[in-house]
């Protein structure tokens, strides 16, 4: 005897069992596409983003490559290189002139500073970074574009460096300053010339009138004793001699502290050029 509803969606005839049977096949086969396909799609978005990491960490290589070894990006924040640098000046300087410093330790370069030279150095008291600080550094620089740094943000960094000098001394020189111009007398000479007589590239300073009854002992005034420096030492000073710490305060600085040779000033674009 055949059962079935009104509506016709229920019967209990050989043909409707068989007809459930091939829907519930159907269903089955469905749910099996599905899963694979949610399986395929779920693979395929983790290819994605392994593929969208591999991208970010060549292009992290890429720059770090770049910028340790080529070029690197800086700005200014003093007037202690004035009139040549003003402060908010975008420079290019080439680590591959002093030797480009890495993670795994500093690399030999293809020259040395020569008298005149502009210079990006880290001061002597500076601290030097290990290999998993160096890392870290150089990580949260690429994350926030050159914004925040592991040692500090750049307010902080504006003490311990790095900062723009230009070179005066080379090793063996003896240096000393009369009115804030340095006398320097090369290595086996007889006589002491100017800084700028001995300098490559020409340039000015810039000097400010010291307060009355500062003493010539004290920092940031126009004279200084002679100072004999010793192998590998280089004497950097800035060109707004009033307003500069430099080595009239904390030294002479070793090869190991320079960190790249300024090629190039970038911004503003009206002073576009060698400083």
């Amino acid at each position: 005897m055949l059962l079935s509803f009104s509506d016709g969606a229920f019967t209990c005839g050989p043909r409707a069992i068989a007809e459930r049977g091939i829907r519930r096949r159907w269903a089955v086969r469905v749910a099996l596409l599905n899963r694979r396909r949610s399986f395929a799609e779920a693979v395929e978005g983790r290819r994605r983003f392994a593929r969208r990491i591999a991208a970010v960490f060549a292009f992290f290589v890429c720059f770090e490559l770049v910028s340790s070894f080529f070029l690197t990006a800086y700005s200014t924040g003093s007037v202690s290189m004035s009139p040549t640098i003003l402060p908010g000046e975008r420079l290019l300087a080439t680590p591959l002139a002093f030797g480009p410093r890495t993670i795994f330790g500093k690399l030999p370069g293809v020259s040395r500073p020569e008298r005149g030279d502009i210079a990006i150095i880290d001061p002597p008291f500076a601290p030097e970074p290990g290999f998993w600080n160096g890392l870290a550094d150089a990580v949260v620089r690429f994350v926030t574009l050159q914004i925040l740094s592991v040692d500090g943000s750049r307010a902080d960094r504006a003490l311990i460096g790095p900062c723009v000098q230009r070179v005066i001394g080379l090793p063996g020189d003896v240096v000393e300053m009369k009115d804030f111009v340095f006398m320097v007398r090369p290595a086996g000479a007889s006589a002491a010339l100017t800084e700028f007589e001995l300098a490559k590239a020409s340039y000015d300073i810039s000097k400010e009138g010291l307060p009355e009854n500062w003493s010539a002992s004290l920092p940031g005034s126009g004279d200084m004793s002679p100072v004999t420096l010793g192998k590998d030492e280089y004497f950097v000073a800035g060109d707004a001699r009033s307003a500069s710490s430099d080595s009239r305060l904390w030294g002479p600085v070793r090869l190991e502290r320079f960190r790249s040779r300024v090629v190039l000033r970038y911004w503003p674009l009206k002073r576009l050029g060698l400083p």
